[in-house]
């Protein structure tokens, strides 16, 4: 045998046994993490350590996937995902790594997805086609003469999208200066100034440095042949030799040279900078042999600032360092480091910052950290590492691979992350030997490799470097001669003509697909039964096995709420369980959930069936371990039904912490964000999740905050009137998920604890309607734009099987080339439901009048839309693989509840999945005329820059200033 065994390794955290193995004539290692799960996975990881800031690591991991020896395709990667029943499929850039990781339940697919991942790696097409380097990297784009200069590029794009986060920002500017000098103070995603200094000889030079077997390591999980497994990688690796050089990512920490860094980033031209910016504090953790010490800070993380009430969080933000306050124990490479990140602060507030962490710290050692809040947080994080292990809402195998590379990588033990439990339980040991304290000693106050960033908000900044760089560009456009002007052009043209020109049926059937007779229309059952809880209210029941976890949701019938309360609502359900009710201060009740349950928390829950009826929800949800049933519930009603809104200071405290984290969604969902707000314009149930959710909230947030501020009260007013309206028992539903064992059991502790809430009719149903219709344009501090449109296609292009194949063409065609490939965006969205709501939307988008073009012209693409067999076949598949996904019990209890609200059956399932296999090209073009008519009646609604918005302006009814 050419892989020899050298290690064996009970892992029973995971229900595993790892076997790992070598390469005999490479060198290269395997683990194989054996068990029963059928959502098999494969992950193939490279070291591949940057050596400046072009993102060459990043770029390659874009253009491996464009084409191989065996699979010459432009995209294999997007021809076997339209064909996959894949449950995951992507590749991934770290600081030092790229991964290549996939996962499916289908045997057949899951060897599909390896072989073309293999090929992709090891014989990828970049060698002979620099065309992939220019479309995924970047390229000098000139069309015609009289056209601007420009840099296009997917990756370029992306960075640009990035690189407008403060928080990336922060990260970037630790990592270097941390560890200056080091493989780590680069960007290994890419500085889209530096990106275009990449060469073709450079690329294929790395490539062949970092992408051998010897540099290889691979993971496999799961119920699979592994001999089978081992021919496949034995084609690749026979005959590649061993490298001489390997690869050392080890590092050795000593002190920074600067002790204070400072920089700034781009807020909105004209936009107040005062108190926008960001400070933080960084030391060096620990290294990949320091295993227990890594878990340590990440319990000592959750203690100091898992919560508001946390000791170390609590003091900044009562000596109101910044708005806001963040920490991570955060995974550099080699080296791990702890951070301190205060946001919308002040740059002159550092040497307060710095001061107030040292005294906190200090007291902590001197006094001891109270023993109940290190148990609440060795407790917390034990339930999550728990129940991730039994969950099946994200592949397991692939999130396993990650872990293990975190010390494999460096030729460290791989199991040692896999062994979560023993490190738990030894910290647990520790707690009375003064552990932590002596942790923050080592780790923080004595700790000299240390750094401190400053990150002060520049209005405009982003808009002077893009004229910048246009100004470089045409004054090298205008220095070329003729001959190197054309040349430009002559090879712009060219990549267009590549991007449009189909591949062969040759290489299209070259890629492994499933075949119709491996497709199945059946369906899991997904239980729920129904008894009476209260008068006129449910309990709900959706058996399931959880491995001894109680999942309980609490469902308040709110159709009595008038739209206007949304906001409100929405705000509301972000302040349970954060602030101090009528038994429990603040710290406590954290203390508390912390303790005995996996988290409670609230949220609006809107539900709308195929008739157009609205059902809206307030949600408590809760979750504790079977033992702890009377504490889960207690602490629920403790919090729904005594909750305090007088502390002005701590829900300031909140209000600052919901506008970040939007704030950050704006930088990385921001398609989603505009793909809602333009369905809330046509859709009623879209314009109430807009209220509680998206920009709505946003700018509903932004005026409690101001009020906060104020002498007002009328807040705490406001939410003690809502909370009243709220308890009523008949508004009262409840969804326990778990044994049938339990069911009775829960359900009695559950009637005791609320059987005194008052009972009174609930007022009329109120009718919603949508937002008025207006195309928007949110200007914000970004390089690039999101393009986002809505429509009704409710009586106009029904919701069948036959859509949800036009979907995928959509997705994996159309809008994939037009957007993504040509157009040099980084992705885009497209949503049809079975309530009628269908949204379109691009990420990272250099463009918006050609976006809004592509998708005007997706009828035309419908209407000429003819399909061979085998194209059919893969969307067809494509199409089911959505519908196969594996889902955890939480999950699959709140799946079969949404779809009782949704009045959708089994059967109904089973008959999308007839209709999918049943479509054909006619039925899809067929489309077309329903298509043209919901596109034409879409909204718009964009977030983007300023420049190209104020240059566009035509485009829409109304523009305003995000933040």
């Amino acid at each position: 045998m050419v892989f020899k065994k050298i290690e064996t390794q009970n892992l029973p955290d995971i229900q595993s046994e790892g076997y790992l193995y070598e390469h005999e004539e490479t060198g290269a290692q395997v683990l194989y993490l054996a068990n029963d799960d059928t959502n098999k996975s494969f992950t193939i990881g490279f070291k591949t350590p940057p050596y400046n800031d072009n993102g060459i690591a990043h770029i390659l991991e874009h253009s491996v996937l464009n084409g191989s020896k065996k699979y010459p395709s432009k995209e294999p990667f997007v021809e076997l995902i339209k064909g996959s029943l894949n449950t995951f499929v992507n590749a991934m850039t770290f600081s030092d790594k790229t991964i290549y990781p996939v996962a499916s339940t289908n045997e057949k697919d899951f060897g599909h997805l390896m072989g073309v991942y293999l090929d992709a790696v090891f014989q990828p097409k970049l060698y002979q086609d620099p065309q992939i380097l220019a479309q995924e990297g970047w390229h000098y784009h000139l069309e015609n003469e009289d056209d601007d200069l420009i840099y296009k590029g997917v990756v370029y794009n992306e960075m640009k999208g990035a690189a407008a986060s403060p928080e990336h920002q922060v990260y970037d500017h630790i990592a270097a200066q941390l560890y200056p000098n080091t493989l780590y103070s680069h960007n290994s995603g890419g500085d889209p100034k530096v990106i275009p200094t990449l060469t073709q000889e450079e690329f294929i030079t790395f490539h062949q440095m970092y992408y051998h077997p010897s540099n290889s390591l691979t993971i496999v999980y799961g119920d699979l042949n592994i001999t089978d497994f081992f021919n496949r990688l034995e084609e690749y690796f026979t005959g590649m030799g061993k490298q001489e050089e390997t690869i050392d990512l080890s590092i050795e920490p000593s002190q920074p040279k600067e002790s204070v860094y400072t920089d700034t980033y781009s807020i909105t031209a004209g936009d107040d900078p005062t108190g926008k910016d960001y400070l933080a504090l960084a030391w060096h953790g620990a290294l990949p042999d320091e295993t227990l010490d890594i878990f340590g800070l990440e319990v000592l993380d959750e203690i100091l600032f898992g919560n508001n009430q946390s000791p170390l969080k609590k003091a900044l933000l009562d000596a109101h360092i910044g708005g806001d306050i963040d920490s991570d124990v955060s995974d550099i490479g080699y080296p791990t480091a702890f951070l301190i990140m205060a946001k919308y602060s002040s740059a002159d507030k550092m040497p307060q910052f710095k001061q107030v962490v040292e005294d906190t710290l200090t007291e902590l050692v001197e006094k001891g950290i109270n023993k109940d809040l290190i148990q609440a947080a060795l407790n917390k994080i034990t339930f999550q590492t728990r129940e991730a292990a039994i969950s099946e809402d994200n592949p397991r195998g692939v999130i396993y691979a990650i872990q293990t590379l975190n010390t494999w990588l460096y030729d460290k033990n791989p199991f040692d992350n896999l062994q979560f439990n023993h490190f738990l339980e030894e910290l647990a040991k520790k707690v009375d030997e003064g552990y932590f304290e002596e942790l923050i000693k080592r780790k923080l106050l004595n700790n000299n490799v240390f750094t401190q960033v400053i990150l002060k908000a520049e209005p405009g900044k982003s808009d002077k470097l893009e004229i910048e760089t246009l100004k470089k560009l045409q004054d090298y456009k205008g220095k070329i001669s003729d001959e190197e002007r054309q040349k430009i052009i002559k090879e712009t043209q060219a990549l267009i003509e590549r991007q449009g020109t189909p591949d062969s049926p040759e290489d299209l059937a070259k890629i492994p697909t499933l075949t119709r007779e491996d497709l199945t229309t059946d369906e899991q059952d997904y239980p729920i039964e129904e008894s009476a809880f209260g008068e006129d209210t449910s309990f709900y029941h959706a058996e399931q096995f959880t491995s001894g976890i109680d999942y309980i949701n609490l469902y308040f019938d709110i159709k009595d709420f008038k739209e206007e309360e949304y906001p409100l609502l929405g705000y509301f359900s972000h302040l349970l369980g954060k602030l101090a009710t009528e038994k429990y201060d603040e710290a406590d009740l954290q203390k508390e959930m912390d303790t005995h349950t996996g988290g409670i928390h609230g949220s609006v829950a809107v539900y709308e069936d195929q008739q157009g009826n609205i059902k809206p929800y307030f949600r408590l949800s809760g979750k504790a371990l079977s033992a702890s049933l009377e504490d889960l519930v207690g602490l629920m009603k403790e919090i729904i039904l005594h909750t305090q809104f007088d502390k002005k200071a701590e829900l300031l405290k909140i209000t600052q912490r919901l506008l970040s984290n939007f704030e950050q969604k704006i930088n990385f969902s921001s398609h989603a964000i505009v793909a809602n707000r333009a369905l809330s314009q046509v859709k009623p149930a879209a314009k109430l999740s807009e209220s509680v959710n998206g920009i709505d909230q946003f700018n509903y947030l932004k005026t409690v905050r101001d009020e906060l501020k104020s002498d007002s009260i009328e807040l705490n007013d406001r939410l003690t009137q809502l909370l009243t309206k709220l308890l009523n028992k008949r508004r009262l539903h409840v969804l326990y998920t778990g044994g049938a064992d339990r069911k009775e059991a829960v359900k009695d502790v559950l009637i005791s604890a609320f059987e005194s809430l008052p009972s009174e009719p609930l007022g009329e149903t109120v009718t919603y309607s949508a937002g008025p219709k207006q195309n928007e344009a949110y200007i914000t501090a970004q390089d690039v734009n999101y393009v986002g449109l809505g429509s009704d296609a409710t009586g106009t292009l029904d919701y069948s099987g036959t859509s949800l194949v036009l979907s995928t063409a959509f997705r994996f065609d159309y809008l994939w080339n037009a957007i993504r490939v040509k157009g040099g965006a980084y992705g885009s969205l497209y949503q049809h439901n079975r309530t009628g709501s269908l949204a379109l939307g691009s990420y990272r988008d250099p463009n918006i009048g050609k976006t809004l073009e592509v998708y005007k012209n997706m009828p035309t693409y419908v209407k000429e839309l003819k399909l061979s067999e085998s194209e059919l076949l893969k969307y067809i598949i494509g199409s089911l693989s959505p519908l196969e996904q594996p889902k955890s019990a939480e999950s699959k209890g709140l799946t079969a509840f949404n779809r009782l609200k949704r009045n959708i059956t089994k059967e109904d399932i089973v008959q999308l999945k007839e209709e999918i296999l049943a479509t054909d090209s006619d039925k899809l073009s067929s489309l077309h005329d329903g298509f043209r008519k919901v596109i034409d009646a879409g909204s718009v609604v964009v977030i983007g820059n300023k420049a190209q918005i104020e240059n566009e302006k035509d485009l829409f009814d109304k523009i305003y200033d995000l933040y």
